[in-house]
């Protein structure tokens, strides 16, 4: 099972966009996909519910509105069909939890603004994550809303030398990622060609996400232990 890990702890640099894209592309791709919701906002929650009833169906996992008659690991444990598991963290996630979580990812993914606040934040983040855990090659960053400009290019061949960590795709800065959460769909779901390059942008993510897991999988569980997403999920 491929499990991918979104996580940034700024607000605003995009880690539900990139989630609900990612998951709509694998759903899309005929994967039995579950989106686990994190972030006590729901925005992918919402996302997952607003999804028209001819689209390709994506399992929910509400971390922060479980049951009453279950317990919580029970209740936010992702289905056993699940073949592409996406998580969704929240901003200023607890790194004190979420080791765990991130020790038995296939894929983690950092999706970043080329704003220095958010350059910033990233960096220490990144920091924080060598020190946690021991292997840092299913790391890589996603630049989101990034003009197309040789100087936010060079920003973002800087950042990957700094960080010592590939980035996998530049996310336009455009509406088009909006027109398509407006709809509860992902970008690989809309018509027309101008959507093509946020298209190409989103399949690269994927499958660099699916190569990690095929190094990843033979040492790695089978199922994601839900006591792990628990732990992970207190805010």
């Amino acid at each position: 099972m491929q499990r991918i890990v979104v996580i940034n702890p700024k607000g605003g640099s995009g880690k539900t966009m990139l989630a609900t894209n990612l998951a709509s592309f694998f759903s899309n791709q005929g994967k039995v996909t579950t989106l686990i919701d994190l972030d006590p906002q729901g925005s992918s929650v919402f996302w997952v519910l607003s999804r028209p009833e001819q689209a390709p169906h994506i399992q929910l996992v509400d971390a922060h509105n479980c049951p009453h008659n279950v317990t919580r690991s029970w209740a936010i444990q992702p289905p056993r069909n699940t073949e592409v598991l996406v998580l969704d963290t929240p901003a200023r996630p607890d790194l004190i939890n979420l080791p765990p979580l991130l020790r038995e990812a296939t894929a983690i993914l950092l999706p970043v603004l080329l704003a220095e606040f958010d350059l910033h934040a990233v960096t220490n983040t990144v920091q924080h994550l060598r020190i946690m855990l021991p292997t840092q090659n299913n790391m890589a960053l996603v630049v989101n809303r990034a003009p197309s400009t040789p100087s936010a290019a060079c920003r973002s061949s800087a950042l990957s030398r700094q960080l010592k960590l590939p980035v996998i795709a530049n996310l336009r800065d455009s509406r088009t990622f909006l027109q398509a959460a407006t709809d509860g769909l992902g970008v690989c779901e809309m018509k027309g060609s101008h959507y093509r390059s946020d298209k190409q942008q989103i399949a690269k993510i994927a499958q660099w996400s699916t190569m990690r897991a095929t190094i990843r999988e033979p040492s790695s569980p089978n199922r994601l232990n839900p006591d792990v997403i628990a732990l992970a999920s207190i805010a």
